[in-house]
């Protein structure tokens, strides 16, 4: 007789596990994969079975930050095991039979047949492969399939496939159906809907501000840059460009916000368009409303933007200065500290695991590398993300830094004695120097990229660290891109460039409490109130745990005395005999 279990309304990955054990119908060798295959999740993902939900939707969150490199698998491994669990939920009945077609495979229709043949490009074959199968199974022809169809097709996917981000894939899906349509029009193919894009731009095109706003823009960024040195009146302290480029972004911003009262777009003229006090209240209201009425640095800094422009390039009158200072105490103003989501992030690397994953990210890249598994771009590439995490890793530099480094100019290599890195005051935040000895082990691979693995995708030694096949230096967004893919792969966790000197700071600090001047030197602080005030919060827990120290030093001490009072003290017994 068959032991039938009945399920909660929430059935769990343990109840699972039970029902397979006593499943009568299932051979012992693919009991042992399965059962292994979710004991091996749990022990991934750091969850209980009993924690986890017998849901396909459970186990595509469970599985999607999982990468086979952060866990030290093959890809093939970690598919396999994933594979082994949709069989394991579907053997359970745990859920409905839709997970028992999954592995149905029939021979597709002729009229499919002949489209997929057609099909050269193998990213056409990649995005429309379960369309094609799912219809062949439901009897759809081709010239039957409309938006209708996609839904069901999606359905049963969110169903039956831990495949994340399914949105993406729909969308991929009905683009390339409506391009096969285009291609071959004697198959006379019905459009489907494309979902619209997740992305969702808020801002109004730069194009479609006036002329005469961005040419009044062009000379108060000239002015500010102080390119003409003999000018009159030049600011006394002319600005970098990137502080132009993100002034620019929040002056877009404001007239964005602008825009979204109803003002037309034409009427903005120039920047004093942005800075009437009727007007900047309407820019507040928006920035109030869109953060929800919470501290925001984007916000706080867009309206000083504005007061900036208004005293220095406008000119507008001091009580009018004054109303507009007024207005934005209304704000809530942003702590200038090291950011919740950065300290949440840091936190993570008190997991040993974790940690020993990052330390040892970019040996497993470089033993990669000298395997010669890949060739040509992408070997240059994973080169590239080695050096940038090493780098990063001991010279905690500022990512702007790290993607102009040139060799000879910034990095000076040698094979005996001690190599170099420099960075003059002129191209650093603080205009002050940053110097570095780079590590014999760095230097030793900087050697060997700019050597060999650079020069045989190149063709020459390359100037620059980050250099693109042309030899033409990477873009800023290549190079931050390069580290938060290959952190991903090979630690398990998304980490922005900068947050390579959070963890800095906090490493010298875990073992220094006190040692804020050197993260202030390490860094490249111009002043250790800076470093004091992104950093000297996180003495709270260090001072707890030497608070600790002392009660368990304390205790010790007592039943120390304790043990030695009672030795050295005889008993009421003993005196009385004595």
């Amino acid at each position: 007789m068959t032991t039938q279990i009945t399920f909660s309304p929430e059935p769990m990955m343990s109840e699972v596990v039970a029902t397979l054990m006593k499943h009568p119908r299932i051979s012992t060798r693919r009991l042992q994969e399965q059962v292994s295959a979710l004991k091996t999740a749990e022990e991934w993902s750091g969850k209980r079975l009993q924690h986890i939900q017998a849901s396909v939707s459970a186990l595509r969150d469970l599985f999607e930050p999982l990468e086979s490199k952060a866990l030290g698998v093959s890809r093939k491994r970690l598919a396999n095991v994933k594979s082994l669990c949709l069989s394991a939920l579907a053997k359970s009945e745990a859920l409905s039979g839709s997970l028992a077609k999954r592995a149905q495979r029939r021979p597709k229709p002729p009229e499919w047949a002949e489209l997929w043949n057609k099909l050269r490009l193998p990213v056409q074959q990649n995005s429309l492969s379960r369309l094609v199968n799912w219809c062949s199974r439901a009897g759809i022809a081709p010239h039957e399939v409309n938006s209708r169809v996609m839904d069901r097709v999606m359905a049963d996917m969110a169903n039956t496939s831990l495949r994340p981000n399914q949105y993406q894939v729909r969308r991929t899906m009905t683009k390339t159906w409506n391009e096969i349509g285009d291609i071959f029009p004697e198959k006379n193919l019905q459009k489907v809907a494309v979902p619209p894009s997740r992305l969702r731009r808020t801002r109004i095109p730069i194009a479609s501000l006036p002329q005469g706003f961005m040419d009044d823009w062009h000379d108060f960024a000239c002015w500010a840059n102080g390119n003409d040195v003999f000018a009159d009146k030049r600011r006394p302290h002319p600005l970098k460009q990137s502080t132009l480029d993100i002034m620019f972004c929040r002056v877009h911003l404001a007239a964005s916000l602008l825009v979204a009262t109803g003002v037309d777009v034409a009427s903005i003229w120039s920047l004093s368009d942005l800075v009437g006090i009727d007007t900047f209240k309407k820019i507040l209201r928006q920035l109030h409303a869109k953060t929800k009425g919470q501290p925001n640095y984007d916000a706080f800094f867009t309206a000083t933007s504005l007061i900036q422009i208004a005293r220095e390039w406008v000119k507008v009158a001091p009580d009018h200065l004054e109303k507009m200072k007024g207005l934005i105490k209304v704000l809530p103003r942003p702590e200038f500290e090291m950011s919740r989501k950065n300290k949440l992030l840091v936190m993570k690397f008190n997991d040993p695991v974790l940690y020993e994953r990052y330390l040892t990210a970019p040996d497993k890249i470089w033993h990669e590398i000298q395997s010669g598994c890949k060739r040509g771009r992408l070997r240059l590439a994973e080169a590239q993300a080695a050096l940038a995490l090493s780098v990063l890793m001991y010279m905690p530099i500022r990512l702007g830094n790290l993607t102009s480094l040139a060799f000879d100019e910034h990095m000076f290599l040698r094979q005996d004695g001690t190599s170099t890195l420099l960075i003059t005051a002129a191209e650093t935040k603080t205009k002050e120097d940053v110097e570095f000895d780079i590590p014999p082990e760095v230097a030793t691979r900087l050697i060997e990229y700019r050597d060999v693995i650079a020069p045989a995708v190149i063709g020459r030694r390359p100037k620059y660290l980050f250099s693109n096949v042309d030899g033409s230096v990477k873009g800023f967004a290549g190079v931050r891109y390069l580290v938060q893919r290959y952190l991903k792969l090979y630690v398990g966790i998304h980490m922005n460039p900068h947050a390579f000197r959070h963890l800095a700071a906090k490493l010298i600090l875990d073992q220094n409490p006190g040692g804020h001047v050197v993260v202030q030197h390490l860094l490249g602080h111009k002043s250790l109130a800076t470093t004091a005030t992104f950093y000297a919060g996180r003495d709270t827990p260090r001072a707890g745990r030497h608070h600790h120290a002392l009660l368990t030093k304390a205790l010790d001490e007592r039943r120390a005395n304790q043990a030695r009072s009672k030795v050295a003290r005889p008993s009421r017994r003993a005196s009385a005999q004595a």
